[in-house]
């Protein structure tokens, strides 16, 4: 199954997907703004999803590559869990390889420390390492994620937070969530700037609905760095263009 969201060029990818994919492919379309509906996305493909599949659903980024033992590994997972998954960040020169090619690549970003086996499950406070790139559930948790309190916010739209804001209400609401060791998925090149210049407006949005429910703002060495590149400034507790000031925001529940 894949989630298109409606852009430029998505009637011909949806076409080429048709064409070239596997049997029974099923392609989920998305109405899209200019804001690219992250959230809306995984939450109508978690739900399709979860009307056809019995046993697992695994999510997976679009510039991310299956590794040989992602489904596997997945397949231990605990019923009441969301299980993350190790993701190699590829480099320029891996090009695109060949699914055999892959297992020789794996270098796990060093940000989220993985269990030799098995799984490691998160404390409340960790909630940062849940990563939307790779992550698996199954249906009958899906659903009652979705019916107690949404799954991922629909409001977060855009680049960025939507995941730390997921990661953050499943261990707050002690839904637990666990490393997953094996299985391995593959972020494809594509170039990046660091801190994401291009996304800030969406940043800034975002970081200020998230903490309009939790307090505090997400990724704060992106904002730091931003400030020094004279782009933001702090207005109070929040974060601002540095021409703007900040309107009132009342408080969210989580």
């Amino acid at each position: 199954m894949v989630v298109l969201p409606e852009r430029p060029g998505s009637g011909e990818l949806a076409a080429e997907l048709g064409s070239h994919g596997a049997d029974g492919l099923e392609i989920v379309r998305v109405a899209a703004g200019p804001a690219l509906p992250l959230s809306r996305s995984r939450n109508l493909g978690g739900d399709r999803a979860a009307e056809v599949a019995t046993e697992l659903i695994v999510f997976l980024d679009v510039d991310c590559l299956p590794g040989p033992g992602l489904e596997s590994s997945y397949a231990e997972l605990p019923d009441c869990a969301v299980g993350v998954g190790p993701v190699t960040y590829l480099p320029e020169s891996a090009g695109s390889p060949a699914p055999g090619d892959l297992a020789a690549l794996t270098d796990p970003h060093p940000a989220r420390v993985f269990p030799s086996h098995g799984t490691r499950r998160l404390d409340r406070d960790e909630f940062g390492l849940f990563s939307s790139c790779s992550f698996a559930v199954r249906p009958a948790l899906w659903r009652r994620i979705r019916e107690d309190f949404g799954g991922f916010d629909e409001e977060f739209t855009g680049y960025g937070v939507e995941d730390t804001d997921f990661g953050h209400r499943l261990l707050y609401r002690r839904v637990p969530v666990v490393l997953v060791a094996g299985a391995h998925a593959y972020h494809r090149w594509h170039p990046v700037s660091d801190p994401p210049v291009g996304h800030l407006d969406d940043l800034l949005r975002n970081g200020a609905h998230y903490a309009s429910r939790w307090g505090e703002w997400p990724a704060p060495g992106w904002f730091e760095e931003f400030e020094r590149m004279g782009l933001v400034r702090r207005d109070g507790d929040d974060w601002v263009r540095a021409e703007a000031r900040a309107p009132e925001r009342p408080r969210k529940t989580p």
